[in-house]
């Protein structure tokens, strides 16, 4: 039986329309915004990449937050400009910007990753650590799969 069989009319659209998700990023900019936090979930995002990884490359950010190079070259420039990235040319190849935290940037992580996960933390109260467990591995593979049949 397929997964659609199953579902009703509701269920197809909120899954596709990503209610859950939407509502999550709702909560998340009004706590940040609670916690004096000036940043938007799409700026968090970019910062997430590179607190795991400071050094990055446009492209790699692309690559790391499923969003198009426009849209990526918007977020950076307002990181800049907020002082909390700053860009500097690749060493050997000129055509590449590397990104790279500045003191700003990293002193926010601490207080922005407190936020973030009392954010998850609230969100999923209630799921036992199994349910989330189940929840994290059914979303990787719905990642997985539509990352499989895009190309």
């Amino acid at each position: 039986m397929k997964t659609t069989d199953i579902l009703t009319s509701e269920n197809k659209y909120n899954l596709l329309a990503g209610r859950v998700p939407l509502l999550i990023n709702r909560f998340l900019s009004q706590k940040f915004k609670v916690n004096g936090i000036d940043l938007t979930r799409e700026q968090w995002s970019v910062l997430a990449v590179l607190w795991k990884k400071d050094g990055c490359s446009q492209q790699n950010l692309v690559n790391a937050t499923s969003r198009d190079k426009p849209g990526i070259t918007r977020l950076l420039d307002n990181l800049v400009k907020e002082g909390y990235v700053k860009r500097e040319h690749h060493k050997t190849d000129r055509r590449t910007n590397l990104i790279y935290l500045t003191e700003k940037g990293k002193d926010i992580e601490q207080s922005v990753m407190k936020v973030v996960n009392e954010t998850i933390d609230q969100s999923t109260e209630g799921l036992s650590q199994e349910q989330t467990l189940v929840l994290r591995n059914a979303f990787q593979l719905i990642y997985d799969n539509i990352k499989k049949y895009e190309k």
